[in-house]
């Protein structure tokens, strides 16, 4: 889901950038060029459909400002022990062209990378932040072979192998006291959100984003946990979105969800959240069936309701329990965090966890684990 306010102050705070280059000889940014309006430059909106073609779309878009590789999965060891994962990696773009300098570290781009681990059984959450330049091979995106990475976090292609236009890649990331190392493949078709990938996300002409999904990705591999290493399978979500604009004027937020049940189908919702706290009617969704096939679900055919409410340190509450309904498709769902507190103390807070899902559809069980982002809540 978009993250653009966490990437803005991402670039506000990144240390030796001016405002128009990221170099080696200034320390400043400004909160107007962070923010403001971007018609100066030139950057590509998303406003028409596009035909996707893959597996160049796989890779990076620097004609647009930000574009992001984001990953949640919930995986299970052999003893049952239960785990979620985020693992994204952000591109932002200063300018559309870079300017030629005589310094190594001259670069216009620059990325940031999240990754957290929850470890349910423990009730405990890992997290960490990072930050690089382009410049010197520190951080970058590639296709032909695919290879996404800031340092040695990294998203890499694995061979030749392509099932469903996406190739089998490795998800490779560490911190202190957690690693991950994990090999994907796709199970089911990618899916385009919104309109034909069109995710119309407010109302300004170019206020929207490219978006595509990878909804089931078979993942093996490995965590190690605290010196503990911990073999895991499960299931991961990939969603690539890429765009310029950034919120609407009147929009403080968004709530996405995203879940993948015991019946193989899948079902992603965000809305978009308005100052006074009503639901965006820009809110949409997606369900895919067993076989991939996928329907758009808007706003007016979901209601969504916090049962439940977590507080964090700093005193923001944020909602942390759901119901969700869809009467038109006859699905009833509760949503409960896998643990409280998991909560994303990075640059921007926003709260992204493992969520665990019990409801019914056509009047019987379904069940299902899943990721929930929640982000403008203060």
């Amino acid at each position: 889901m978009i993250k653009y306010l966490i990437i803005f102050l991402f670039i506000i705070s990144f240390a030796g950038c001016n405002q128009t280059e990221i170099d080696d000889g200034d320390n400043d940014i400004s909160l107007s060029k962070a923010m403001g309006d971007v018609e100066e430059e030139n950057f590509t909106k998303a406003i028409d459909k596009i035909e996707f073609v893959f597996p160049k779309d796989h890779g990076p878009h620097p004609d647009f400002r930000t574009e992001w590789w984001y990953f949640t999965g919930n995986l299970t060891d052999k003893s049952n022990r239960k785990f979620g994962y985020q693992f994204t990696i952000f591109r932002t773009a200063l300018t559309k062209k870079k300017e030629i300098r005589n310094s190594d570290w001259s670069s216009n781009q620059i990325y940031m990378a999240h990754f957290a681990v929850t470890d349910i059984e423990n009730d405990e959450f890992y997290f960490e932040e990072r930050f690089s330049r382009e410049a010197n091979k520190l951080a970058g995106a590639q296709i032909d072979p695919l290879n996404v990475w800031l340092e040695d976090w990294q998203v890499i292609q694995i061979g030749d192998n392509i099932k469903f236009d996406l190739p089998t890649i490795s998800i490779s990331a560490k911190t202190g006291q957690v690693q991950i190392d994990f090999t994907l493949t796709a199970s089911k078709p990618k899916v385009l959100q919104g309109e034909d990938g069109l995710s119309q996300k407010g109302k300004q002409p170019g206020n929207a984003s490219y978006y595509y999904s990878y909804t089931r990705l078979n993942t093996e591999g490995k965590i190690i946990l605290n010196e503990q290493e911990l073999e895991v399978l499960g299931y991961s979500w990939m969603d690539r979105e890429w765009s310029t604009s950034a919120l609407s004027d009147d929009q403080v937020g968004w709530d996405w969800f995203a879940f993948q049940f015991n019946d193989n189908s899948e079902i992603m919702y965000y809305q978009m959240r308005k100052k006074d706290g009503t639901p965006d009617k820009y809110s949409k969704g997606i369900i895919v069936d067993k076989k991939g096939s996928s329907k758009l679900i808007k706003n007016e055919e979901v209601n969504l309701e916090v049962t439940d409410y977590w507080e964090s340190p700093s005193g923001i509450r944020y909602p942390s329990g759901w119901k969700l309904d869809i009467p038109n498709e006859s699905i009833k769902l509760e949503i409960t965090p896998a643990i409280k507190k998991q909560l994303m103390d990075v640059s921007i807070n926003y709260w992204e966890g493992a969520v665990l899902i019990e409801g019914l559809k056509n009047n019987e069980k379904l069940n299902g684990r899943g990721y929930v982002e929640l982000t403008g809540y203060y």
